[in-house]
């Protein structure tokens, strides 16, 4: 049986799609010599990608997580602290790359955009986990 599109709900999960599609795009972008010069890309290239794998480990690691005690609950907010910040530094080493490299700002847009997204649903599951496990552990 479908459901109407009206009342579909969200995946609980959706960060992890939004977080590789952040990496694709990250990928596509910091590779094209367009947009970095192959003789500076390792400047602001290399960074940007290493803080969006680092986001999507991060978020990996937090979902492989099957929460039973509070140690474990615990790791896993670790993790996605970590992947929240690493998009927050994300997002401050692209504003840095609009300015030096002079990208377009619609590239730029879309790409802060999904930086953005993947946070905020980041941001919505970490606090679905605070209030599942608060009353699941007895915290």
């Amino acid at each position: 049986m479908s459901v109407r599109t009206g009342d579909r709900s969200e995946g609980k999960l959706g960060v992890l799609n939004e977080v590789k599609t952040l990496g694709e795009y990250t990928l596509h972008i910091c590779k094209s010599e367009k947009v970095f010069p192959k003789s500076s890309r390792w400047i602001m290239a290399k960074p940007i990608i290493d803080e969006c794998i680092s986001a999507l480990t991060c978020v990996r690691r937090a979902n492989a997580v099957f929460v039973q005690t509070v140690s474990d609950f615990e790791y896993r907010r670790n993790e996605q602290v970590k992947a929240h910040s690493h998009l927050d530094a994300m997002l401050s080493l692209i504003d840095l790359a609009y300015t030096s490299f002079a990208i377009e700002s619609k590239r730029i847009e879309h790409w802060t955009g999904l930086v953005l997204n993947a946070d905020d649903k980041l941001k919505k599951w970490m606090k679905s986990d605070k209030e599942r496990y608060t009353k699941q552990l007895g915290q």
